[in-house]
């Protein structure tokens, strides 16, 4: 007669699933906050024969091993019954090596090769010299994502000015203006230029669409779409340090900066 896994097994599943299904970005809950088991533990290697994935040559004390077992929601049990072995046992790796001390000092120790890596990277970049070194583009490899950000918005205003620099000296009256001056200096008379019809004159509204629909749509976009990936990215940074009240203060007036940004967001038309 088959035996069901020992209470011993129970528990240290439980503590290996972090109480979430195992199945990838599932966290339905094992227990739910009344302590109701709303999950099921399931077999990679069916208990019984004719079940999912069932080997003959297993013993039945292999069958109700930890090693065979993970919990998962109803969903998700009934949805993995397709998957190979191979992916099962993945999956409960993957899922329970997050809550073992294993698994945590796996993790430290990729994150600080990952720190080392980086720095290596960014001290060769600071070391380099360059022949032309005072034509020379440079950054500042010091600077924070925050203080990074700032630096892109700022460069986004700069161009947005300089085109809008450009827009008046294309505009019909600087134009006028300027060409009415070059014909004086060559003894030219501009009265002739007055017959000629506005939408014939090339220099009347020159590139009117361009100044002020095409590049205030696409400055704006642009610099939504900034902002956009800094509250990304700055979520992400949260993720990795929970308990930085610095990020979660940067976080927070990031989006709302994007969010006023996007609600004001309209096409010129």
């Amino acid at each position: 007669m088959r035996k069901p896994p020992s209470a011993e097994t129970y528990k240290l599943l439980y503590v290996r699933s972090g109480n979430e299904c195992a199945f990838p970005n599932c966290n339905h809950p094992i227990f739910n906050d009344d302590g109701l088991y709303v999950a099921q533990l399931c077999h990679i290697m069916a208990a019984n024969v004719g079940g999912q994935r069932y080997d003959k040559n297993q013993t039945n004390e292999q069958r109700r091993a930890p090693e065979n077992l993970l919990f998962m929601c109803h969903r998700h049990h009934k949805e993995t019954d397709s998957l190979k072995k191979d992916k099962l046992f993945e999956i409960k790796q993957n899922h329970e090596s997050q809550f073992t001390e294993s698994g945590k000092k796996i993790s430290n120790e990729m994150l600080e090769q990952i720190s080392r890596e980086s720095n290596y990277y960014w001290s060769r970049q600071k070391e380099k010299e360059f022949e032309l070194d005072d034509l020379k583009m440079k950054t500042d490899f010091n600077f924070s994502e925050s203080q990074l950000f700032n630096e892109i918005i700022k460069a986004i205003d700069l161009i947005y000015n300089y085109c809008n620099t450009c827009a008046e000296s294309d505009s019909s009256e600087t134009l006028e203006k300027d060409l009415k001056l070059l014909l004086k200096r060559a003894g030219l008379c501009y009265n002739e230029i007055e017959k000629i019809p506005y939408y014939e004159n090339p220099f009347s509204q020159r590139n009117w669409e361009y100044h002020n629909l095409g590049l205030p749509n696409h400055f704006a976009n642009i610099t939504m779409k900034v902002f956009q990936l800094r509250v990304k990215t700055f979520e992400n940074l949260l993720k990795l340090n929970p308990g930085n009240e610095e990020l979660k203060r940067d976080l927070e007036n990031y989006r709302k900066e994007f969010e006023e940004h996007y609600d004001n967001s309209y096409h010129h038309d």
